[in-house]
């Protein structure tokens, strides 16, 4: 497994900003949440690197970004061991913006941010959805070739419809590198009990452009899966 630079910044409520830095962060091939590395603040400006929850304390989180040599699959908020918002996630000096936070966020201590970071050539296909109760997850499924791939819960490997029983996707974001070997409308879909679908996201090459948030009005029930096909 390789290690590689994962930096950014985040904005906060008091209208500082501060940089992160991992400059040797091992990379992550399934993007669940067992393999993320946590991403502290840069020494080089904070005296020592610090996790979020220590040095943004009371603090607001208004904007972030996560930049790494070739892709992020996914970066989140943990707090006790839960994601509590994501983070937008690319490779660095491509087209980005970062992502408003779309919940209010205080730091407290315990805070971490954390990240996947994948290699080029990996294949991990991550689908973020936030719903109508506030609630954001992420589901990721890694693609070994021509095959029809399932995307389960990052933190319990849970399916969609297990992790989301009874509540909307509102938005989602979407992001790979097999591009126009998705034959899945290129992205991901949603399918519900009798195999239809019901829901549907293009994804977005994160070593090309920022992945964002799209509007989505999904009904999530209990035998609903999420997946993915693709050609080779």
């Amino acid at each position: 497994m390789a290690n590689f630079v994962v930096t950014g910044s985040v904005r906060l409520s008091d209208g500082t900003s501060v940089p992160l830095l991992n400059a040797a962060m091992a990379e992550s091939a399934t993007g669940l949440s067992s393999t993320a590395v946590e991403l502290q603040t840069s020494a080089a400006y904070t005296v020592t690197a610090q996790s979020m929850g220590s040095f943004a304390q009371g603090k607001g989180l208004v904007s972030a970004q996560i930049l790494s040599t070739h892709s992020v699959t996914n970066a989140y908020v943990d707090r006790q061991g839960i994601p509590i918002c994501f983070l937008a996630g690319c490779g660095a000096g491509v087209p980005s913006k970062g992502l408003v936070a779309t919940k209010k966020i205080v730091f407290q201590p315990g805070d971490k941010i954390m990240v996947c970071c994948a290699a080029a050539a990996t294949r991990t296909l991550a689908l973020t959805v936030r719903t109508n109760r506030g609630e954001e997850r992420c589901f990721v499924g890694t693609s070994s070739g021509g095959d029809t791939t399932s995307l389960v819960d990052q933190t319990t490997q849970n399916s969609i419809g297990e992790t989301l029983q009874g509540q909307t996707i509102s938005a989602a974001m979407c992001s790979s590198v097999d591009g126009i070997k998705i034959t899945s409308g290129g992205g991901a879909v949603i399918l519900n009990a009798q195999g239809a679908v019901v829901g549907s996201v293009n994804a977005c090459d994160d070593g090309l452009a920022q992945p964002d948030w799209v509007p989505m009005n999904t009904n999530i029930e209990l035998n609903y899966a999420a997946q993915y096909i693709t050609s080779s």
